[in-house]
């Protein structure tokens, strides 16, 4: 048995083990001893099932680590399987049974460490040891295939092994130490994807940023639970809109197919939306905004042609308000906030969007013009507005309403002066020629729903959040009259 690599690298800390029932479990005590002696620092769990104590005991493992009995304790006051699940940096099944596996995939969690591993949003490495056919079964495969797609899965490839009841090498096994290796070569992206912003890294959405001749290339494709396909290019219509707007503070920059990439050649790495949190309002941004809000007018000019709507937010956001959200995590999110709401406001939003899904007159939009989406020259100080994506036809407040309350709701949860934060939002009005008059607040807070919505889909299900949106949602559903320029949002 090879022990795991002791080359210094930033790491995971806490470690969760499941011991299943296998043979193979027995080699457990050497395998954790050379786990101690290359990572010294790492805190271990050690949770041993009744079928692993077959084949090697609580005692043999205690040397190295504390060990615990997968099996729900007498006191219920004590949540085992919570504790375990917000411990663990990193869960690690080895040996895993097939039965363990399959459970697993199922959805099952009738004891502590199954639980444990369903709800947990650590790294979970799935190290499997089968007997001979194992690998070829239909079983296996299947449950491989269901686990893949789970984004915080790492499956460990078994490698052939001497079967103990045939003496042959076709039995599947895989060692701790290949586990451990998994988990270093996924811990970096694992990490940087908890990390990262509602709008990068999600369910919803993958980016990558990398250097390209001249500048640099924005490649973005769905994430694993985004609610529907990009829409598709136009080459003609990309060439249009690439050259609508040449010499001016923004432009729009139409995306290339690349496999199932969407990409975007740019001249910026960075997006409005990281130097506005990072730096604040300012009149290098005003600047930017008002180049927005004329980029989008000139959009609107143009005529639909074949592309049709509603936007894809606003899918997302009817069907959550009516109740049929595909995303669990959603679906429970607005069972509160409708709770927390009550039936009249929540029924205001739904409303709103009927009205707008019914609204005859709309434009070339858009569709979903974030400050995320809008990389920064950060030489010339100019942006190019990343189009193509989210392409419909809807009203023309759609894409202004973005906007809008995407700067309603930053200056709502950020430090520093109203005064510069509205001077944003007049600055996008200003450029596109018009602002949103007497239905600001409802626009602003259709637009700040469906971000909690896409939060709770694709990042997580947050309590505390969900209150304080609600508050906010309140008042601005339930706020009295409209407000020119969001001055009252």
């Amino acid at each position: 048995m090879n022990a795991p690599s002791t080359s210094p690298r930033p790491g995971f800390s806490r470690l969760l083990l499941v011991a299943t029932g296998s043979l193979a479990a027995r080699n457990l005590p050497f395998a954790l001893t050379l786990l101690r002696e290359s990572r010294p620092g790492l805190s271990i769990r050690v949770v041993v099932t009744r079928s692993a104590e077959r084949f090697v005991t609580r005692a043999a493992l205690a040397p190295e680590a504390e060990v615990m009995v997968d099996e729900w304790p007498q006191d219920a006051a004590q949540a085992r399987h919570v504790d375990w699940a917000e411990w663990a940096e990193v869960i690690v099944v080895y040996p895993m049974t097939l039965h363990f596996m399959g459970r697993l995939a199922l959805g099952l969690a009738d004891t502590p460490a199954l639980l444990a591993a369903q709800c947990t949003r650590a790294l979970v490495a799935l190290a499997p040891a089968l007997p001979p056919g194992g690998v070829e079964s239909a079983a296996y495969q299947a449950h491989w295939s269901t686990l893949s797609a789970r984004p915080n899965v790492v499956l460990v490839p078994p490698r052939p092994g001497i079967s103990t009841a045939t003496g042959r090498p076709d039995s599947w096994l895989s060692t701790l130490a290949q586990a451990i290796e998994a988990v270093d070569a996924r811990w970096e992206e694992h990490s940087r994807q908890e990390a990262a912003p509602a709008d990068e890294g999600t369910g919803h959405l993958v980016m990558e940023v990398t250097p390209d001749a001249g500048g640099f290339v924005w490649r973005r494709r769905p994430g694993p639970l985004a609610h529907s396909a990009f829409a598709p290019v136009d080459p003609a219509l990309n060439g249009t809109l690439a050259g609508l707007l040449d010499g001016a503070d923004v432009r729009l920059a139409p995306g290339e197919q690349h496999g199932e990439f969407r990409a975007y050649h740019v001249a910026g790495a960075e997006s409005a939306a990281r130097i506005l949190l990072r730096d604040g309002p300012g009149e290098p941004l005003e600047r930017l905004l008002r180049g927005v809000g004329r980029a989008l007018r000139e959009l609107h000019a143009l005529p639909p042609g074949e592309i049709t709507g509603p936007p894809r937010a606003m899918r997302r956001l009817e069907e959550w308000l009516a109740g049929r959200s595909r995303s669990a995590t959603a679906a429970a999110a607005g069972a509160v906030l409708a709770d927390r709401l009550g039936a009249k406001t929540w029924d205001r939003l739904r409303g709103w969007c009927a009205e707008q899904d019914a609204d005859p007159d709309v434009v070339l939009s858009h569709g979903a013009p974030g400050l995320g989406s809008l990389a920064v020259d950060p030489d010339k100080g100019t942006g190019e507005l990343l189009i193509g994506e989210d392409l419909c036809a809807a009203p023309w407040y759609h894409d202004l309403a973005w906007l809008a309350g995407e700067l309603v709701e930053m200056r709502w949860l950020n430090e520093g002066d109203p005064r510069d934060w509205q001077r944003l939002i007049d600055a996008l009005f200003d450029g596109y020629g018009r602002d949103l008059g007497e239905d600001t607040n409802r626009l602003v807070a259709m637009r700040i729903a469906r971000h909690l919505h896409d939060i709770s889909a694709y990042v997580g299900l947050d309590a505390s959040l969900l209150a304080t949106y609600a508050g906010f949602l309140d008042f601005l559903v339930n706020l009295d009259g409209g407000s020119p320029h969001a001055r009252n949002s």
